[in-house]
């Protein structure tokens, strides 16, 4: 008996340490930060329908999110990078010097509407193991792309 109510009490003193312990960790995370961004209709390399999101991050540098699919994603979905099927898109960090480096991690979005405002998240890393990561809320830009 003696025994049973030890493993109990201790039982409950480690979930409370736990849950203790989760509390501050999250409390001491920076809020991740929304960046503004810009959704523009594009052209696969195929022809075919795509979005690119442009999010200007600072001094002049832009990730850009290439989605080789028609913009009119109705669920929740997330992209991974670099795809190597070539049949899903591309990431890039574009520098001020206006060269390219590609990027590799995961792309989510809320869902992708063309006309409404469209909201993700990205964790991204540089070729040099730079991290990049934060929220976007992309409004509908007017560039015309001619594909075909």
């Amino acid at each position: 008996m003696m025994k049973s109510r030890t493993l109990f009490f201790t039982a409950i003193g480690l979930l409370i340490l736990g849950i203790a312990i989760f509390t501050f960790s999250a409390r001491n995370q920076a809020p991740t930060q929304i960046f503004p961004a810009t959704i523009n209709r594009d052209c696969a390399p195929w022809d075919g329908s795509a979005f690119t999101v442009s999010i200007p991050i600072n001094d002049g540098t832009m990730i850009d999110i290439s989605i080789w699919k028609a913009p009119d994603i109705k669920l929740p979905v997330t992209f991974s990078f670099p795809d190597n099927t070539g049949q899903v898109g591309n990431a890039s960090y574009r520098l001020t010097s206006d060269k390219y480096e590609q990027l590799s991690g995961k792309v989510f979005f809320q869902g992708v509407d063309e006309g409404s405002a469209v909201e993700g998240k990205f964790e991204l890393v540089t070729e040099a193991g730079q991290q990049i990561t934060g929220q976007f809320k992309a409004e509908w830009g007017n560039l015309v792309m001619m594909c075909g």
